[in-house]
């Protein structure tokens, strides 16, 4: 077979229709240095068919490296925000602590949630007790021009003073007194006192051992020592307990020893809570409590109702104790001497003979 001739072929010709089926060169690009991180150089291969060069196309940044920044979560968020305090959980922030007792919002106007935190503001800035020379203590005029006195802070610890009211105040009664089981109005927490002729009415506002002032002054003292484990509060009960026992025990037989050295009866015909006349005993007893603070303390009314060492029977076994110290005394006294003894009887109103030694 005999291939078919033709004329001869333009070799330029045959470029140029070629030149529409070339593709066009893709570029390839050169990963940038460390150092030209933000340069990037495209090389182009090959040139257009009609011998022009390809305008270049914009540069393609490479993609980094380095690892994206992620934001923080929600979660991580509130928890940062709770780390840091905020000017609202402060006490001062939520409750404006008043200094003067007469300003002051009643306790129980608090949320009760709030309330513990607004005692502790009011104990760390302590009782108002101004230190107030007496001549700057305004006068009214009660009983004649009287004034308040300040040594009264020392002998009543509990008592604050309002400067703007000139009136006085019980500290730990506003912080503590239960207003449900002690409903009654009381001028040391409510509208304050200034009868300052009667001085007596601290002590009565102080009242018994089961009074409202004791029962709010006891939860005040649990309240600054809430940690204090059972065994140190026990230990500590137990000392004030044998404390007071101790006082009250040696009131009663100063009593006892003055009425057998006066050779006076103990009991009364009536010894009943209304009676006028208690008995010698009980009666001697409840002046030296009402003249002396230190007594009224540990006796009668403000001792525990099982230990108040007034019964007859209690009585006796304290005049039988000093009998017994008496005789061993004289015993010790005599030694080996040679003593005589005196007996002697006599006839009581109950026609029963009684009969008395003297050694």
């Amino acid at each position: 077979m005999k291939r078919k001739t033709t004329g001869t072929t333009d070799l330029r010709a045959f470029m140029e229709r070629a030149a529409p089926k070339k593709r066009k060169p893709e570029p390839v690009s050169v990963t940038p240095s460390s150092n030209e991180s933000e340069m990037q150089l495209v090389i182009f291969q090959g040139q257009s068919g009609n011998g022009t060069e390809t305008a270049p196309p914009e540069p393609e940044r490479a993609p980094s490296t380095e690892a994206p920044i992620r934001e923080d979560d929600d979660e991580n968020s509130m928890a940062q925000d709770e780390s840091v305090p905020s000017d609202d959980d402060s006490d001062d922030g939520i409750y404006d602590i008043e200094p003067d007792p007469g300003l002051r919002t009643p306790i129980s106007s608090y949320d009760v949630n709030d309330q513990d935190s607004v005692r502790r503001a009011y104990i760390a800035l302590g009782r108002c007790q101004p230190k107030m020379q007496k001549k700057d203590f305004p006068q009214h005029g009660c009983g004649g021009k009287r004034r308040f006195q300040p040594h009264w802070f020392d002998e009543y610890k509990w008592l604050e003073y309002s400067v703007d009211k000139d009136v006085v105040y019980c500290f730990v009664c506003y912080l503590f007194k239960d207003s449900t089981k002690f409903p009654g109005g009381d001028s040391f927490v409510i509208g304050g006192f200034r009868n300052w002729n009667m001085k007596v009415r601290f002590r009565k506002h102080a009242g018994e051992v089961n009074s409202a002032h004791s029962e709010a002054e006891e939860k005040y003292n649990l309240f600054i020592k809430p940690k204090a484990s059972i065994r140190e509060a026990i230990s500590s009960i137990t000392k004030q307990y044998k404390a007071q026992y101790l006082a009250r025990l040696k009131w009663s037989l100063e009593c006892i020893k003055f009425i057998l050295h006066q050779g006076l009866a103990f009991r009364g015909h009536d010894e009943g809570k209304d009676s006028k006349n208690k008995g010698n005993f009980r009666e001697l007893l409840q002046w030296l409590a009402g003249n002396f603070e230190q007594v009224n303390k540990v006796v009668l009314g403000n001792a525990p109702q099982n230990c108040q060492m007034i019964d007859h029977k209690i009585q006796k076994q304290l005049i039988g104790s000093c009998a017994h110290e008496t005789t061993k005394f004289v015993i010790q006294e005599l030694g080996d001497e040679c003593f005589a003894i005196l007996a002697d009887e006599s006839s009581d109103a109950y026609q029963q003979e009684q009969l008395a030694l003297c050694l």
